[in-house]
């Protein structure tokens, strides 16, 4: 179950970072999200599909098992990543959870620069 779940689980976070990256190609023609700040930054991210796909991991799949133990935290994972795909595209849901974990990252980025 465990090595089935996370190749899975992989399998989903690298499909959705391809998702996001082509969303990203296909509205401004560069692999760049921009994430504003709480304390009014705006910052861009120049993203890539593996580097992508280890912050969905992180920001989603981690917070989700440790949210929900067991088997329920891997079910909750894998909805969340199931619901951010429309067929082959991001879909809305997905574009949200990228803003989330974007901005999360950012966040956690700067709170480790801080210390």
């Amino acid at each position: 179950m465990t090595e089935h779940y996370e190749r899975r689980i992989g399998r989903l976070c690298r499909k959705l970072a391809h998702a996001y990256l082509s969303h990203l190609l296909k509205d401004s023609g560069r692999p760049v999200a921009y994430v504003n700040t709480e304390d009014g930054r705006r910052v861009s991210i120049t993203l890539d599909v593996d580097s992508t796909a280890i912050c969905i991991w992180k920001g989603l799949v981690i917070p989700a098992e440790r949210q929900y133990l067991g088997k329920m935290g891997k079910s909750f994972a894998i909805h969340m990543l199931t619901i951010c795909f429309a067929d082959e595209e991001i879909s809305a849901e997905g574009l949200d959870v990228m803003k989330n974990v974007l901005a999360d990252g950012v966040v956690s980025f700067y709170a480790r620069e801080k210390n």
